[in-house]
């Protein structure tokens, strides 16, 4: 049913805005308005005109009652969700990525909190310690950087936060702030590849506005930018559905792998960093057996990376 409300909002854009008449030196056109503030002229009032402003208000008004009849059905399956403790997602995380996706800004969710995607094409449910987490990673190509900044126009990273909840503040004041939290402690950070020297600034960070979030980048974070992309339907604590996009599982275990390995990795986080590692190679290897035969990931990951990580993990292969 969600995958039939996603084709839906396909048709978001043809039904956008409003259509209005509008009086110049005493002639009617007529106008089709979009948001912030841009107008356009459909020619002078004439029957055709008139169909043309019939028919849109039209599909706008079936659009809009389709959209709300889908949301009635999940709010009567999240009943059943719930009572079946699929409704597994952080809610304050699901409010964000749905704001990425209303603006159509592309992103990968890595870190923790992939592991719901993981879980959810798998099958599985993933015990609760392998998942407490009061922060997510967002992952934000450089690369693409005109296409983020264009859906952000007129707002900012930030002001897309405050958008999914008004309590979102930068952890601190400096001008290259990464990161910011809400009044309950939920922190998203924005990170994205490395760029060279890290006393320069990217491209992608020169068009974004001074006082916005500014993605920290991290070296190692260009073989996940370079990886399969990978998504699934989760379910949110209100048990609404939500497609989270991440990295391909086999990326995510020898990245993993590879930052347990860091000695100036916090010893804890190194344990989990493992931990996670093999909990998804396991996956992987017993419920994640339609993953593509592909050589993308032996193609961006280190060849001794990969031979030790197999090593290590039982003579698995990636």
């Amino acid at each position: 049913m969600f995958e039939q409300l996603e084709q839906h909002r396909l048709q978001a854009d043809s039904v956008a805005g409003s259509m209005h008449w509008k009086t110049i030196s005493g002639r009617e056109y007529l106008y089709r308005a979009y948001s912030y503030g841009k107008n356009r002229s459909l020619g002078p009032r004439s029957a055709e005109t008139e169909r043309v402003k019939e028919q849109f208000e039209c599909r706008q008004s079936n659009y809009k009652a389709q959209e709300a009849a889908y949301r009635d059905q999940f709010k009567r399956h999240a009943a059943y969700i719930k009572a079946n403790h699929l409704n597994r997602f952080p809610l304050a995380g699901a409010r964000v990525l749905r704001a990425l996706h209303k603006h159509k800004i592309p992103y990968r969710l890595i870190g923790t909190n992939a592991l719901y995607a993981f879980e959810a094409r798998a099958g599985v449910m993933i015990q609760s310690e392998h998942l407490a987490t009061e922060d997510m990673d967002v992952l934000m190509d450089a690369r693409q950087g005109m296409r983020i900044v264009s859906g952000l126009q007129p707002r900012s990273l930030l002001s897309l936060l405050q958008r999914s909840d008004k309590s979102f503040r930068k952890v601190s004041s400096s001008p290259f702030e990464f990161a910011a939290a809400n009044d309950k402690g939920y922190r998203v950070d924005f990170i994205t590849q490395g760029a060279g020297s890290p006393m320069q600034r990217s491209a992608f960070d020169e068009l974004l506005e001074k006082e916005d979030l500014h993605p920290v980048a991290i070296d190692a974070l260009k073989w996940h930018v370079s990886a399969p992309h990978y998504d699934a339907v989760v379910f949110d604590e209100q048990g609404m559905p939500l497609r989270v996009a991440t990295v391909d599982p086999r990326a995510f275990v020898l990245h993993k792998w590879f930052v347990s390995q860091q000695p100036d990795r916090e010893p804890m986080k190194r344990i989990r960093d493992e931990d996670q590692a093999r909990l998804v190679a396991t996956m992987i290897r017993n419920e994640l057996t339609d993953l593509p035969l592909t050589r993308a990931i032996s193609r961006i990951f280190p060849h001794a990376l990969q031979v030790q990580a197999v090593d290590a993990m039982d003579e698995f292969s990636l």
